[in-house]
């Protein structure tokens, strides 16, 4: 009669655990063949890394995203120095996410980076760049201006970015 009690509390609790506690009128169990025990792993927390750009062109444009507006005026200044969408790399950190641009210098893969509202130490690289001002560091042309969506109506502006546009070409 044991038996069958053990095996109903067994039915009755078959998600729980069981034990079977010893005592004079109880036999010790065989342990079943079928006993799974279940290890928890502990989820294992990868650190994410930027991703490391490879430039299929020697100019990057470097912005946060691109609009039907921004498209049609950075379309402008490309044809402004000779470029066009095909001849450049364009990057949307809006699309990408985090980015570490820092191996660009030490390969010098490009020749020249535009960015339109995006500080360099924003994608790993440690230089700081003038609004409006070509610099050259390492064998590459910078130049840094406001995002696109800035310089719509910025008349300006505009003719800063073309000023350090020349130095560019």
């Amino acid at each position: 009669m044991l038996e069958i009690n053990t095996i109903a509390l067994k039915q009755l609790f078959a998600e729980e655990d069981l034990y079977l506690l010893e005592n004079e009128f109880s036999k010790p169990e065989k342990p079943s063949e079928n006993v799974v025990e279940v290890v928890e792993e502990k989820p294992k927390i990868e650190e994410v890394k930027p991703n490391y750009y490879q430039p299929k062109s020697k100019v990057i444009i470097l912005l946060k995203s691109l609009n039907p507006a921004d498209s049609e005026l950075l379309g402008k200044i490309l044809v402004a120095i000779k470029l066009d969408f095909h001849s450049i790399d364009l990057i949307e950190l809006d699309k990408i996410g985090e980015i570490d641009l820092s191996q660009i210098i030490a390969q010098k893969s490009v020749n020249q980076l535009i960015t339109f509202g995006i500080a360099l130490p924003t994608v790993k690289l440690p230089i700081s760049l003038n609004p409006y001002q070509f610099t050259e560091q390492q064998g590459i042309k910078l130049i840094y201006s406001d995002s696109l969506s800035n310089l719509q109506n910025d008349i300006p502006k505009k003719k800063a970015l073309w000023g350090a546009l020349k130095g560019f070409l």
